[in-house]
Formats: C-alpha cells, structure tokens, sequence
C-alpha cells in the first residue's frame, strides 16, 4: 500500500485549490498527525469541509515520545514536529512544504515531496497535462503557494523536460 505522512500545509493548499485529488492520484492513504488534523480543523471554512471529505485522510497518532521531544528542540511548529517525528517513526515518504521544515526533514533522513513534485509526478503519470499543470501551478499560488523565481523556473523546466521526454517516447512506439 502506498501511504504517505503529510504536514499541513499542502493539505491546505490543495483544499483551498479544490485539487485533493491529485493526492489520491499517488497515494492510497495519508497519515496525519494529531497536531496536523487540529490546524486543518482550525477554522470552519471549506478547507475544513474538503479536508473532512477526503476519505484518502486518516489520523495516525505518534507513538515515540523520545523522539517527538528531540524534534520539538528543533524551532518549528507542532504540526512540522508531529509529522516528521511520525515519518520517521513509518518510514514514510512525508509531504512538506516550509523551508525549515523540509531542511529538518532531510537532515534527518527523511524522504521528501512537496507541493510541486506532486504536480510534476500528477503530469508523469499522465493525471494532467502539460497545460493543466501550468494551469494548477498559478491555481495554487493563487490560493497561497509561495514560490521563490528560482523555484518557479525550476519547476518549468522539469516539465519541459518530462515532455520532451514524452515526445521522444511515443515517436519510438
């Protein structure tokens, strides 16, 4: 079973996005942690709703005490410290977004995909295509995606180059 550990805020912006599916698309299950499923409980609005919709979703409580106050040490948020603590604990693949979370997540061993390398993995597998990944890339930072020009530009050609490779594929079928 394909299952993934996810933080909370590319839940959200797929919610707000109305574009959960592309996780389904990927994965079977997503595990959250406690602290993850408060701050997408937060407020009552349609990421609320989205989010408690979802049936790929499922609360996966930490059971390492050790090691969730190892990584609380380490300045993020609840949310950041339950879900790697909970990657680390699965050995799961973790879903996360923020800069300092995602450098803690590394550092620790962990696996990693964020927000655009599950829109570049939704147009390798032939979920969307080249167009509509562009149309979803400006959806989501519409909706709050924060991406550095380097990132941005990063992220183009990837897709460039998946559909170059693409093209080069099916000349040779």
């Amino acid at each position: 079973m394909n299952i993934v550990i996810s933080d909370s805020t590319a839940l959200i912006l797929f919610a707000k996005s109305n574009t959960l599916h592309f996780l389904s698309n990927l994965f079977e299950k997503i595990y959250i942690p406690q602290a993850v499923h408060d701050e997408l409980n937060f407020k009552d609005d349609i990421v609320k709703y989205r989010i408690n919709e979802f049936d790929k979703i499922s609360i996966k409580p930490v059971s390492d005490s050790l090691l969730l106050s190892k990584i609380a040490k380490l300045n993020i948020d609840k949310g950041e410290i339950e879900a790697i603590t909970l990657a680390l604990e699965l050995d799961l693949l973790l879903i996360i977004d923020e800069k300092k979370g995602r450098k803690i997540a590394l550092n620790q061993g962990l696996k990693i995909v964020g927000i655009l390398g599950i829109l570049i993995e939704n147009y390798k597998q032939n979920f969307i295509t080249y167009e509509k990944s562009h149309f979803y890339f400006k959806l989501l930072k519409n909706n709050g995606l924060r991406v550095s020009d380097e990132l941005e530009e990063i992220f183009y050609k990837k897709l460039v180059t998946i559909q170059h490779t693409n093209q080069i594929h099916k000349k040779h079928i």
